[in-house]
């Protein structure tokens, strides 16, 4: 169990990594353009594009639901600090986790469906996002497995 509690923050942390050069990628690519000039982001290649994903309108998806334009990548990087914040409670840890889990299913749609491409940042986000659930939900378990034991413990003496 200590393994798994020590794990989540490196998870969580790799996420914030992620969604922080997702974010890096955006901004140089906006002011490349700007400038007339051509970017290319170390995750673009071959057939894959991050960029392209990134700078897409689906880069920003609170766009859709009224809100004002907030890139998608800025949103990961404030939703793993949140994450990071409820590192110490196994519940709320996986009720975030989960809720991620299924952003990432929404996104992961958007890209293979709707842009018919893949991001490979995005893609190892998603990883994280999943195996953070499940460490979340083990870590859960085992700690609700604990306490009932100790509980009857109590019970039984």
């Amino acid at each position: 169990m200590a393994l798994v509690s020590c794990l989540l923050p490196v998870l969580v942390m790799l996420g914030f990594l992620l969604s922080s050069y997702a974010y890096y990628v955006e901004r140089r690519f906006a002011k490349a353009k700007e400038l007339g000039e051509v970017y290319r982001a170390y995750c673009d290649f071959s057939a894959f594009s991050c960029t392209r994903i990134f700078s897409s309108e689906y880069g920003s998806l609170t766009q859709f639901i009224g809100l004002p334009h907030v890139s998608n990548a800025a949103l990961g990087m404030l939703f793993y600090l949140l994450e990071l914040t409820v590192c110490r409670s196994p519940t709320l840890l996986f009720v975030v986790s989960a809720a991620s889990c299924v952003a990432s299913l929404g996104m992961l749609f958007i890209l293979i469906f709707i842009l018919h491409d893949i991001c490979i940042v995005c893609c190892i986000i998603y990883v994280v996002n999943l195996f953070t659930c499940l460490c979340a939900w083990w870590w859960r378990r085992q700690t609700m497995t604990l306490a009932a034991g100790e509980k009857k413990m109590r019970k039984d003496k």
